[in-house]
């Protein structure tokens, strides 16, 4: 039931926002770091500005998958 509410919760946001969030945090470790790098330089925004606007996509995330998982 989670990953149908998080699947739901990702269609509601722009394909942009979607592809952010799963790119951000695509990868282990060392993969990950170099993944954000590119994905920085590819919106040609700062890695902290990337920081912040992946923290905000997953806190509205983590909300709307636990709102589904209530209503289920």
């Amino acid at each position: 039931p989670r990953s149908e509410c998080l699947k739901r919760c990702l269609e509601g946001h722009t394909p942009d926002n979607r592809e952010l969030i799963l790119k951000y945090y695509q990868g282990e470790k060392g993969e990950k770091i170099e993944n954000r790098r590119n994905l920085s330089e590819r919106l040609k925004m700062p890695l902290n500005t990337l920081r912040m606007r992946a923290l905000r996509l997953r806190e509205r995330l983590q909300v709307c998958v636990t709102d589904c998982l209530k209503e289920l």
